[in-house]
């Protein structure tokens, strides 16, 4: 029974693979994590749906789940690892470049620092996670309790400056 579920998790991930696949390459507009979501339950579904003909089990189909939520997971986290992060970025940048070198100056013009850290902060601020006052940022009350969340799993897992 176990490795019947693991193949039915297995088969919904790679439904929820082709899907993806399918809709990012014909979709330019919104990407994220949400739709991610919705994909992966569509996937689900499809895979349940087709399962149902071919056997009786359907019944306890949902003990797949875990499995199939903890691959979907997983991919979600190397998929927005890929996406969202500028070490990345910059290292595809030097790839990218002659002879894969490129000077500070160089990268700076592709990720300009001031206009990255003076646009997130224009963010946060959108969102009412910071607030200026004559020329300082402030945390407001949410933005406390992420930085102390953050500041403890840093603590707990032993971790340095990251992100």
């Amino acid at each position: 029974m176990i490795s019947f579920n693991i193949l039915i998790s297995l088969g919904s991930f790679i439904v929820f693979l082709l899907l993806h696949l399918i809709i990012w390459r014909n979709r330019d507009s919104y990407r994220g994590v949400n739709l991610i979501l919705i994909i992966s339950v569509i996937a689900y579904s499809i895979t349940i749906f087709l399962i149902s003909f071919y056997s009786q089990s359907v019944i306890k189909i949902w003990m797949t789940l875990p499995t199939y939520y903890c691959l979907i997971i997983l991919y979600a986290h190397l998929y927005i690892g890929l996406l969202k992060s500028v070490s990345i970025r910059i290292i595809e940048e030097l790839y990218s470049s002659s002879k894969f070198k490129m000077t500070k100056n160089e990268i700076d013009n592709i990720y300009p620092v001031r206009e990255m850290v003076l646009s997130r902060l224009s963010l946060l601020e959108e969102n009412n996670w910071i607030k200026e006052e004559n020329g300082s940022y402030k945390c407001l009350k949410k933005a406390i309790i992420i930085a102390k969340v953050n500041l403890f799993l840093h603590k707990i897992y032993r971790l340095k400056n990251t992100g």
